[in-house]
């Protein structure tokens, strides 16, 4: 006890639990959680240092903290980025880039087959905002180059689309894009940066959303947007206004997932693969969306750009001699390791109903525009020894 505190009564020795600073000869060999929302300065100097960058400081749990900078600068890192900013999820990331390049009276061109929700946040909620959305496919070059208008000013497209997994080709999407003064975002959350790195590619910025493979254990949510300093300094500012920032623990614990990320992604695209092979051979199973299969449309550019390797995702339609929905009820009925989950890239493997779970938002028309019927299950492969995941497959399709 120090002697300032002696004579302190009980009330305020309480109030200061904690505050002591403690020495120590080693270190702790995980960073720990700075479950603290601010920070305490000597004078008045110091918290002009800190606010204005002259010296490293940190200030206030909106606008960073050191478990962020951990997180931040591992993501920069594997993104190949000047940096990074951690968001409270992948959405939240996706607005606060949108939010950074687009304006009222912009146009935003936007891949038809990108995740559900972030074709509901362009179509419901952007458009309040005077931000108009045209929605193509963006693996036909000539639709993308169509839809492009003088006020489009940002397409936004997924390396690996969800759910049908259309593989696009970074390089020559970038390339048409600044032919045309249009910025080119992207989401990498399924591909990752294991497979592919879009800033490598021309890509001007990345969003991911970290709750899924970088997290990579279904226990925490969490949002990651990369490019150069100049927009990571303008999107952080967005995101300090707007507040969308992650919490100390969540970003400490997508730390800890990302430190087992790239084997857990080998052992996924190992097991991806063969799965794949065994569902495209399969009578009860009708089409397979998986790019790493030599039959997918996009193939070739897996080959070329993403190492050849799928990732873990792929999407099948069920057969059965009646109701196709009743086979789906079937299978799905039969399961017992494998879940029924609306997310992916955990480590166990999962399944989930697009049109009931990530599409949902969507009108028929729009799920049938897009190619996503009543009959189209998504699966994310874990890292369970292959055979069991097959038989697990096996035993469910015997209906």
């Amino acid at each position: 006890m120090s002697d300032s505190s002696r004579n302190n009564h009980v009330s305020t020795d309480c109030a200061h639990a904690g505050e002591e600073q403690l020495e120590s000869i080693s270190t702790p060999s995980v960073m720990p959680i700075y479950q603290t929302s601010v920070f305490n300065f000597p004078d008045l100097d110091a918290v002009d240092d800190a606010s204005s960058g002259r010296r490293p400081g940190f200030i206030y749990g909106r606008y960073g903290l050191p478990n962020h900078i951990a997180l931040e600068t591992i993501i920069a890192k594997l993104e190949r980025a000047e940096g990074a900013i951690a968001v409270a999820s992948g959405m939240g990331a996706i607005v606060a880039a949108l939010w950074t390049m687009l304006t009222s009276g912009d146009e935003l061109v936007i891949a038809n087959d990108c995740y559900g929700g972030t074709l509901s946040m362009a179509a419901r909620d952007f458009s309040r905002l005077g931000i108009a959305s045209r929605f193509v496919p963006v693996t036909d070059l000539s639709a993308i180059d169509a839809a492009f208008s003088s006020k489009t000013k940002v397409l936004l497209v997924e390396t690996i689309s969800n759910p049908l997994w259309n593989a696009i080709d970074v390089g020559a999407v970038a390339e048409l894009c600044h032919r045309r003064g249009v910025k080119l975002l992207v989401d990498n959350t399924v591909a990752t940066p294991y497979l592919i790195c879009p800033l490598t590619l021309g890509a001007d910025a990345v969003v991911h959303s970290a709750t899924k493979y970088l997290g990579g254990h279904h226990d925490v949510t969490a949002g990651l947007l990369v490019g150069d300093k100049e927009f990571v300094s303008q999107a952080r500012e967005v995101l300090i206004r707007t507040g969308a920032f992650l919490a100390p623990f969540d970003a400490w614990m997508t730390v800890r997932g990302i430190k087992t990320f790239a084997l857990r992604m080998e052992r996924i695209c190992s097991n991806a693969i063969q799965i794949a092979r065994f569902l495209e051979s399969y009578p009860r199973i009708g089409r397979v969306y998986y790019p790493g299969l030599e039959s997918h449309a996009q193939n070739a550019i897996v080959r070329r750009t993403m190492k050849g390797l799928g990732g873990g995702m792929m999407s099948f339609e069920i057969q059965g001699e009646g109701n196709a929905s009743e086979a789906v009820d079937a299978f799905l009925s039969r399961l017992k390791m494998i879940r029924l989950a609306p997310s992916f890239g955990g480590v166990t493997t999962t399944l989930s109903h697009p049109a009931k779970t990530s599409h949902r938002s969507l009108t028929p028309e729009q799920r049938n525009d897009a190619g996503i019927s009543d009959t189209l299950l998504r699966l994310s492969v874990g890292i369970e020894e292959p055979e069991d995941i097959l038989e697990e497959f096996r035993r469910a399709l015997t209906f």
